[in-house]
């Protein structure tokens, strides 16, 4: 246990350290609780009420940001800060793959190990929001910790979105999506012009086809891949789910999206046979591929690899008029209803989201912030890449949260791979991975 604030930085360092040989981050920081007027009160006091003569609470915390990226830094700096103003708090930092952290927190949550705080999609609440635990939800309901004054900092389709049934399930802290990125040095070696925001489709395939040749891929995406796809679906009219929270994966236009999607890979042979997230990073850092579809989450790995990059909004699509639109997610800190120290996690919780962090935050990752302040900031505003991708949330659709849609994930790529085979054509996969996921609502 640290004592004081010189062996502090010393455990960070340590840390830091471990992250960047990729091993378990953990931050152990320690002192003196102070008093404050947040949620902790004026006094030291337990969880049951009870005034204690002990200070030392210890906050496990689950990160699902990406291990040595700038956003998982800069996170973690927010900690420490934190953890300066309030010691007395011991808190241990462990990273989750994000794509298999939520069904890590439900085995550890069921087998009542699960952490004080956890960053989640509002899109994966859905798929916790439901469990129960000896008849208890697994997280904690954040309405009662907060003032009516409180609330109208954020975004209100943010925090709407942090919602199942009422409940105030996370904090929002950022929202993201994806929009077109492009290498400019590529389009310049051609002579061509680079995408604009009155590109369509046409254009976005005939640019691609003629930077297609050799090594070079002209436009580099994962096919079977739901999240980039949604984006078109909506372009093509096709939504997730009807107005009445009905999925829809089947609906009018949903079809010949995935059939103009497949067609990049399988007609055109502009992007390489297998493409996944991994491979599509990869020709972009390598200078290979003119042209990705990827979010800010990943705008710092791309300078750093020195690549000319810039970024459109998403094209119209030729045949219907209508712009591609991103889901847009939003992410957040829930607390767990376990956590013997709920007081103190909502203090971290709420500090992660306030509008100092959110905009250090975006200046440092180009994190697109969720507090209504920060949407007019004038610094903010003045960076194009950050106010591109802005624009582009706007040009969105808010994630559902239902607890169906993080059945999507799995049912859709099934479609994908069937009409990607040619066993089923694009409706017929849609339709029968529908009627399961309808079966899944209905239930």
């Amino acid at each position: 246990m640290v004592k004081n604030s010189t062996r502090s930085n010393e455990a960070f360092s340590e840390t830091r350290t471990n992250v960047a040989n990729r091993r378990a981050v953990s931050i152990l920081l320690t002192s003196l609780l102070l008093l404050s007027s947040g949620c902790l009160g004026s006094a030291d006091v337990s969880e049951e009420g009870t005034e204690s003569t002990t200070t030392s609470i210890e906050l496990v915390v689950w990160s699902t940001y990406e291990i040595d990226s700038k956003e998982e830094e800069t996170f973690l700096d927010s900690v420490v800060e934190w953890m300066e103003t309030n010691p007395g708090i011991e808190v241990k930092v462990e990273p989750k793959p994000f794509f298999q952290a939520v069904n890590a927190y439900k085995v550890a949550a069921l087998g009542g190990q699960a952490p004080d705080l956890m960053r989640f999609s509002n899109d994966q609440l859905g798929s916790i929001a439901p469990i129960r635990d000896r008849g208890s939800p697994l997280l904690e309901d954040l309405r009662p910790w907060l003032s009516p004054v409180q609330r109208e900092i954020w975004d209100p389709v943010a925090l709407q979105s942090m919602r199942y049934e009422g409940d105030l399930l996370a904090l929002p802290v950022s929202q993201d999506c994806v929009s077109l990125f492009y290498n400019k040095a590529l389009f310049d070696e051609e002579g061509m012009e680079y995408p604009n925001e009155n590109w369509t489709t046409a254009d976005m395939l005939d640019a691609a086809q003629q930077l297609t040749f050799g090594e070079q891929v002209g436009i580099s995406i994962p096919t079977k891949d739901p999240y980039r796809w949604f984006s078109l679906n909506s372009g093509y009219g096709g939504s997730l789910f009807n107005d009445s929270g009905v999925p829809n994966l089947d609906g009018e236009g949903s079809a010949q999206a995935l059939e103009f999607w497949l067609s990049l890979e399988l007609e055109h042979e502009i992007v390489p046979t297998g493409t996944n997230i991994e491979t599509m990073k990869n020709h972009f850092v390598e200078g290979r591929a003119a042209m990705i579809i990827d979010g800010p989450w990943q705008w710092p790995t791309y300078e750093k690899a020195k690549i000319d990059i810039a970024q459109s909004l998403l094209p119209i699509v030729e045949e219907t008029g209508l712009r591609m639109s991103p889901m847009v997610g939003f992410k957040g800190w829930s607390i767990s209803k376990q956590s013997p120290n709920k007081a103190a996690a909502v203090e971290l919780a709420m500090y992660l989201s306030t509008e100092e962090v959110q905009k250090e935050a975006a200046k440092e990752t180009r994190t697109m912030p969720v507090i209504e302040s920060l949407y007019a900031d004038e610094e903010l505003l003045a960076d194009d890449v950050l106010a591109g991708f802005i624009a582009q949330a706007r040009e969105g659709f808010p994630a559902p949260t239902g607890r169906t849609m993080a059945k999507i994930y799995s049912l859709l790529p099934i479609a994908m791979d069937n009409a990607y085979l040619g066993t089923k054509t694009a409706q017929e996969a849609l339709n029968d991975e529908n009627e399961k996921l309808i079966a899944e609502w209905e239930s």
